[in-house]
């Protein structure tokens, strides 16, 4: 570990001292000292089956949609023979499988990379995806699809959200209930490889009845380094969004009002420290008017862990948190709020002594206040459980992961339900969802 982290954050976590070695099914994962990885944290379901298709599956996103108390989740299929496409399954918060749909396909052209957001007004969904414009890896543009809460129905059509000649990478997207538009971001690559790439931003009505912004309503990039993996988050206390992203180096964040009338200020730093800070994301609690940044750090070769950065609603920077750090890669962070708008869940992916993943979550706490970390699914005996991904419900949460599925060469998407001790139970707010 850097002798600046160490300087920073021994006394105040005392978490990088002895390490303990917890057997596991024949393996083990080093964990901090005073963490149990077989007791510590929240209740956990039994893991659900979320999709088991012949194929490989890859790349989940999950939204909650609270007047049914049910959670969505999309990812991409990559099948033997054909196309990839964008396939769907309806969650119940109990753990149900109730439906599973396809979002989109193309006979001859893929699709790949979803990312879904939830309106409760209009009480449905919008799934975004890159698209293979010309079936040859030419150009790649981005798409959507609003979907009805209960699945597809007749006369709805997948429509452009940008096609321009520029590859489009990573989407994501936030529901803003102030102004009733989906903000979309991704990054932007030329497709000779210079200049940088960038982020953009587009609105999109929820009612379906366009972008009120035109082609573009934001634009982050710098002259001489790229902008990529950006996260967006809507924070309805302030009727605002934060988007954060990496340069593959350092993280940094952009804080725009809910209609992209104004900036506060531009681009600002959120983690600069020597070596690589990556793969931001990002998630709002309204009710403590906040944010919660999460992402990985390079400790030394073949080490990650992961962090964690509040920024208050106004922007003001606060305390930055080791969340978790052995001596193997911990990758792939996600953060989650609950729908009460009071608690974060933090997931991520961690190597085991096999030399495969498991995931992991932490619960935090507005005040900074941390419980320990706890094992939310074990690899396999020769097979990786990677890129957790999660959202937050009335008494839970839903943790998606990519699940190898033991002795074949597919990969299917599974899933868990989170649960406090202290069971969520939402306030009663206005119209904060």
């Amino acid at each position: 570990m850097k002798k600046r982290r160490l300087s920073v954050f021994v006394a105040a976590l005392g978490l990088l001292g002895v390490l303990l070695v917890v057997p596991v099914k024949g393996w083990a994962r080093q964990i901090p000292a005073g963490t149990s990885a077989l007791t510590a944290g929240p209740h956990l379901s039994s893991e659900i089956t979320v999709s088991a298709h012949d194929d490989e599956q890859y790349l989940p996103s999950v939204a909650y949609n609270w007047k049914h108390r049910e959670y969505l989740v999309v990812w991409h299929d990559k099948w033997v023979i054909g196309t990839r496409d964008i396939r769907a399954v309806r969650i119940s918060e109990q753990g149900q499988v109730l439906s599973e749909f396809t979002v989109y396909e193309h006979p001859t052209k893929d699709s790949a990379q979803p990312a879904v957001g939830y309106d409760p007004v209009n009480d449905r969904y919008l799934v975004v995806w890159v698209f293979d414009t010309f079936g040859n890896g030419s150009d790649w543009d981005l798409y959507g699809r609003f979907i009805p809460w209960d699945g597809p129905s007749t006369g709805l059509t997948a429509f452009a959200i940008s096609t321009w000649s520029t590859h489009q990478w990573n989407p994501r997207v936030a529901y803003g209930r102030a102004v009733e538009e989906f903000l979309v971001v991704w990054a932007n690559q030329y497709q000779a490889g210079t200049p940088p790439m960038y982020i953009s931003g587009r609105r999109v009505k929820a009612d379906g009845s366009g972008f009120p912004g035109g082609a573009s309503d934001l634009t982050i990039n710098n002259l001489t380094q790229n902008r990529v993996n950006p996260d967006v988050a809507y924070n309805l206390a302030r009727n605002e969004y934060l988007v954060v992203y990496d340069n593959a180096v350092d993280i940094f964040g952009y804080r725009v009002t809910g209609n992209l009338s104004k900036n506060f200020g531009g681009e600002f730093g959120i983690a600069g420290w020597p070596a690589a800070e990556i793969h931001p994301a990002v998630a709002a609690c309204p009710e403590a008017d906040q944010y919660l940044v999460s992402w990985q750090s390079d400790q030394s070769a073949s080490n990650d862990a992961i962090y964690a950065r509040f920024i208050g609603g106004n922007g003001t920077l606060a305390g930055v948190h080791l969340i978790d750090d052995t001596t193997s890669p911990e990758r792939e962070s996600d953060v989650a709020c609950s729908l009460a708008g009071t608690e974060y869940l933090v997931t991520w992916q961690t190597r085991y002594t096999n030399l495969k993943y498991g995931v992991w979550g932490r619960l935090v706490q507005p005040d900074e206040t941390m419980g320990a970390s706890f094992p939310i699914v074990h690899p396999g005996p020769a097979t990786d459980r990677t890129n957790p991904i999660s959202a937050g419900g009335h008494t839970n949460y839903f943790v998606v992961w990519e699940h190898d599925r033991d002795g074949t060469a597919y990969q299917d998407i599974h899933g868990r339900l989170v649960t406090p001790h202290a069971a969520l139970i939402p306030l009663i707010r206005r119209n904060y969802q």
